[in-house]
């Protein structure tokens, strides 16, 4: 199902639209995010157009469980991130994403919150989309 107006849905045939495709496959996508607001910003999206985790069955909940787990590894490898900041909200895109905000272990509150507000904004880093398109690549094999 797809609905019409919805960012995700729109681009179904073409995410790159919406970022850098890193990853896809028939169940969902990985996209760096255009804000670039930390470097390695993503958004892991369920193609199938539903709003929340437990509108998808128990084994399509754990495959994209494991496809967050191998792009966060990936992620975090890639930009020498400690953690990974997580969120899901839905509100002006009520279709299932989940950012993925790579960040260092020393950022506080206020410099995270300005990431997941778009106050900040880091270069886009093309060896990095590359490497990270080679990492999701070979740990799929």
């Amino acid at each position: 199902m797809t609905i019409s107006g919805c960012s995700f849905c729109d681009n179904a045939e073409d995410l790159s639209r919406v970022g850098a495709v890193i990853y896809e496959d028939e169940r969902c996508a990985l996209i760096l995010h255009e804000d670039w607001a930390v470097r390695g910003h993503a958004m892991l999206v369920w193609r199938r157009h539903v709003e929340n985790l437990a509108d998808l069955s128990v084994e399509e909940s754990r495959h994209f469980a494991a496809i967050h787990h191998r792009s966060e590894r990936a992620l975090l490898d890639a930009t020498g991130a400690e953690r990974a900041i997580l969120l899901k909200l839905g509100i002006q895109t009520p279709h299932l994403h989940l950012h993925i905000y790579p960040v260092r272990a020393s950022m506080d509150r206020a410099a995270v919150m300005a990431a997941i507000d778009a106050r900040v904004k880091e270069p886009e880093d093309a060896h990095l989309i590359d490497r990270l398109r080679k990492a999701l690549t070979a740990s799929r094999q």
